[in-house]
């Protein structure tokens, strides 16, 4: 092998894992939309706004107390 098919093909791995990246960034967006705006009948573009996933992360971090 020469160094510019190495090259090449170190290019093309890189190249590679950063599709993956993004498609797997794309769909968590996606995901995020469709299960708060679509599911949880709220604005779907919500999800951009700060105070939704401090309210979001608010139902992990408050402890709640059941009466039973």
């Amino acid at each position: 092998m020469t160094k510019g098919k190495i090259a090449a093909q170190m290019g093309t791995f890189i190249l590679k894992i950063l599709l993956v990246i993004v498609v797997v960034a794309i769909a968590l967006i996606l995901g995020a939309m469709v299960g708060y705006g679509i599911i949880g009948d709220g604005n779907p573009f919500a999800i951009f706004d700060m105070s939704t996933w401090g309210h979001i992360f608010s139902y992990f971090t408050k402890p709640t107390i059941i009466n039973g």
